[in-house]
Formats: C-alpha cells, sequence, structure tokens
C-alpha cells in the first residue's frame, strides 16, 4: 500500500455502529445474529435476520467494499466503502426481493429512501 492509498483510507464503521444502523432500520423487533467476520481491515460482513409473525423475513446484509471505491471513474453508486441491503423472504423461505437501505462514505451513513 502506497503512503497516498494509505492517508486517503477510510475508517469503516465498528461493530458497534453498524449495529445501531440495524437497530434504527428495524425499529425495535427482535432479530436473530446469522454471520459476522472481522479481520485487520474491520468489518467485513455482518448479518442478521428479523422474522415476522407470518413467517416472513427481512435479511439486513452489511459489507465493506472489496474494490477501491475512491475510484473517481466508478458510477456515484458504487463509491461507498460500505453498504446496507435488505432481502426479503415469504414465510417459505423464497426470496421475494431487495434493495439496498444504507450506504457509507466519508465516515457517515447515507439512508436510502424506500
Amino acid at each position: 500500500m502506497t503512503q497516498e492509498q494509505k492517508k486517503n483510507r477510510e475508517r469503516l464503521p465498528s461493530q458497534d455502529e453498524i449495529t445501531s444502523v440495524f437497530e434504527k432500520l428495524i425499529q425495535g423487533k427482535k432479530y436473530s445474529k446469522l454471520h459476522f467476520r472481522e479481520g485487520a481491515g474491520g468489518v467485513s460482513l455482518y448479518e442478521i435476520e428479523v422474522v415476522g409473525k407470518d413467517g416472513e423475513k427481512i435479511e439486513y446484509n452489511y459489507q465493506k467494499a472489496t474494490y477501491d471505491h475512491t475510484n473517481a471513474s466508478l458510477p456515484e453508486t458504487a463509491q461507498y466503502a460500505a453498504s446496507i441491503h435488505a432481502m426479503f423472504y415469504d414465510a417459505e423461505g423464497m426470496p421475494i426481493s431487495g434493495m439496498c437501505v444504507a450506504n457509507y462514505r466519508d465516515g457517515k451513513w447515507e439512508f436510502v429512501p424506500a
């Protein structure tokens, strides 16, 4: 890693910061932690699941970018250090839909309007 890359390296959110965003998204609902991976570069993967009374569920997936998100030639929608996506499942476990719900850049979370 060059000095310039080290200088421009963005601080990623901690597990507690990511959990706080998850809790804002789920608005007091109970959740289960599905997967968690952390390394020298911080949290790289964090997934939780919320199950509704009718058996439908929502999975929230945090992942940090695995590419140089600071590359100005990338589309604006790809210039994030990390993102949280939601995946919706019916009561039989079949995926219904999914969407990006929040992006992290320059030390701040940006929530995507529904």
